[in-house]
């Protein structure tokens, strides 16, 4: 770490999004002028770094809070030669990989660093940025600085992209959003975020993307309308919906119906209240927030009604005041009880540069349509987190963009295709004053269900790959054979995910220790669903739940079980069981923290990394080793009744 700290701020709420749930990284690689030797090119740096604090911040923890850091200066910038037969974007590639390998997600280092790429006495300056440090217009700002900077002729006519503001600083904006006088809104944004995250629809996809891929995997695809103007005027003025509703109803309806799902999550961005103010903040990540929304409806009219109506009452105070403490523990206590939630889709909506009034008023003189058309280029990316992305720009005030970042082992090209060409029917019926069903879009456009496995099933709205689970059950120590099934259990008519599991010969297996093995899978999105029920040698069937307590093996764990006890925070005490959330917000729970500080016990590691650390991981960090051979106890994980922490 280089360069003394000026200032520290909390985490806005977009870093705190990315932090938790996304865990995504940006690359951008551009070759400097032919005249620039190290020295400019280092000075090139070090006056971004001057104009935008972002690319010198890091974070920590400081007083039990997850806390950004802005420096002096940032990351020292590194001159790396490229090997005799290398490509730049081998070298971007080797930057990608060192950084998410060391540096990605981790306390006391820079959310962003550059490296220098030297090729033949030429110059690329390569950067790659943690999502935390990073908004919708981090390129373009970067991208347009530097230009500035090199003093080189701008490609295409001037604009403003910061449009006066002065953008990436977000420790500002943490200041602004934490500022005392915003409670009240803060109150209603955390009352619609109790009924609104109270349960999640599962994913539509079953995995998450990982973190790398082959060439070609991921590409962009754009559908052009020329005309969109009336198009937009006529979809507001015959139905009375914003296009943004229309176009969100439509992606998330049909991708429900080609997953077969009952609903989905999106993040929506905020430029879909058309709030010039809220819009283009540029603080630090694209400003985000996760909208559940159902699947499957009879009329896309009445789905972009509800989607208005979900946007209209969770916006602007759900997106910029979003207490992402409750998003946080919702998703954790999902993950808890085993299911996988986390967001794999993205929409984002730029409204007209003209305005919508002008808009409207203009529909009158006519606005003639010509054919749209469809482009595709596959990119250069190693990694994206999202399975499929949606943003809607307007190239001139006529003329839309929809264009689709995607993974191809999500949804392939050709598929892409039929989808874009669904949500421009969807649009050129309602702009017509007609309705129409989501079957009849995708069975006309051509865009098909999703071919299932032999050993995928439909449960609870979701489907769960039992094979997917049975092999990750194959590949624990001690585990011999397995088979997961769909059994009759629960409440009427409900079925239990049972896995029955057949150990190696002289290994004693608990349905605990089973569990929280398959709980970490489900954390990384590897698996959607853990099973409730474990069978272990043909034995009752139980989660592990149920079994004796663990006596405390050491004297530490015995008085922080003795501390536990005394606080009154939980019944029954036992540090498998607690998921006190004292971690880095101590000042949550006084007694407990009162207790913990007049017992002189300092927990090592008590708030690394998310300050979100539970007694369950610390009781791990304090449990001795066991002995060659032998399996440890596993930590429990019991969510509270209505998926809540406790």
């Amino acid at each position: 770490m280089s360069g003394g700290a000026v200032v520290s701020a909390p985490l806005t709420r977009a870093q705190k999004f990315q932090w938790f749930l996304e865990k995504g990284l940006a690359e951008g690689l551009r070759r400097l002028p032919a005249s620039t030797d190290e020295a400019a090119a280092r000075r090139l740096v070090h006056a971004l770094e001057a104009r935008f604090e972002i690319l010198r911040t890091s974070l920590a923890v400081i007083d039990g809070e997850l806390r950004q850091v802005v420096h002096l200066s940032g990351s020292p910038v590194e001159v790396v030669d490229l090997v005799p037969g290398g490509t730049v974007h081998q070298g971007m590639a080797d930057l990608v990989r060192e950084f998410t390998a060391h540096v990605h997600g981790r306390l006391g280092r820079f959310l962003v660093q550059f490296r220098l790429l030297r090729e033949d006495g030429r110059y690329w300056l390569a950067v790659v940025a943690d999502n935390v440090a990073v908004d919708a217009g981090f390129h373009g700002v970067v991208e347009q600085a530097i230009t500035e900077l090199l003093g080189e002729p701008s490609d295409g006519p001037a604009t403003d992209v910061l449009q006066g503001r002065p953008g990436i600083q977000p420790a500002e904006q943490a200041r602004r959003e934490t500022d005392p006088g915003e409670d009240a809104e803060r109150a209603r944004a955390l009352d619609y975020l109790r009924e609104h995250f109270s349960s999640a629809p599962a994913r539509l996809h079953p995995h998450r993307p990982p973190a790398a891929g082959e060439e070609g995997r991921y590409y962009r695809s754009t559908l052009t309308l020329p005309g969109a103007d009336g198009l937009f005027a006529g979809v507001m003025a015959r139905a009375g919906l914003l296009p943004s509703a229309v176009v969100l109803a439509a992606f998330a309806q049909l991708l429900c119906g080609r997953s077969d799902t009952d609903g989905c999550t999106v993040n929506v961005s905020l430029d879909n209240r058309h709030n010039a103010d809220l819009r283009r903040v540029l603080c630090a990540t694209a400003q985000r927030s996760p909208v559940a929304l159902p699947g499957r409806s009879r009329s896309l009219l009445e789905a972009a009604d509800e989607v208005q109506r979900t946007l209209a009452e969770g916006h602007p105070a759900y997106g910029r005041y979003d207490p992402f403490d409750l998003i946080g523990e919702r998703i954790e206590a999902q993950h808890r009880r085993g299911l996988c939630l986390s967001t794999d889709l993205a929409f984002n909506f730029i409204p007209p540069p003209q305005g919508w009034a002008e808009l409207l008023e203009a529909e009158q003189g006519g606005s003639d349509r010509t054919g749209s058309g469809i482009s595709w280029a596959a990119t250069d990316e190693t990694s994206y987190e999202y399975g499929v992305s949606l943003s809607v720009r307007w190239a001139d005030p006529r003329t839309v963009r929809l264009s689709v970042h995607g993974d191809s082992r999500v949804l392939s090209p050709e598929q892409c295709a039929a989808l874009l060409r669904g949500i421009e029917l969807v649009l050129t019926r309602i702009a017509a004053g007609q309705d129409c069903a989501p079957e009849d879009v995708a069975a006309e456009v051509g865009l098909v269900r999703v071919d299932r496995g032999p050993r995928e099933q439909r449960a609870g709205g979701r489907w769960i790959d039992l094979g997917a689970i049975e092999e990750r059950l194959r590949s624990l120590p001690g585990v011999a054979e397995a088979a997961v099934a769909l059994a009759p259990g629960g409440a009427p008519g409900a079925a239990w995910l049972t896995a029955r599991v057949t150990p190696v010969d002289g290994t004693v297996l608990s349905p605990l220790d089973l569990r929280e093995e398959l709980l970490g899978a489900v954390h990384t999105g590897e698996l959607l669903a853990v099973p409730e029920r474990f069978e272990i040698d043909g034995g009752e069937a139980s989660d592990g739940r149920a079994t004796t307590r663990r006596p405390p093996v050491t004297a530490a764990e015995g008085t922080l079980l003795g501390i536990l006890a005394e606080s009154g925070l939980v019944p029954d005490p036992d540090l498998d069981l607690c998921y006190v959330r004292a971690g880095g917000r101590l000042e949550r729970y006084p007694r407990f923290a009162e207790l913990i500080s007049r017992s002189g016990y300092r927990p090592p590691g008590f708030t690394r990394v998310s300050g979100m650390t539970t007694l369950r991981g610390l009781a791990r960090e304090l449990r001795p080793s066991p002995p060659a051979g032998s399996r440890p106890a596993a930590p429990r994980a019991d969510p509270e009744p209505d998926g809540s922490a406790p």
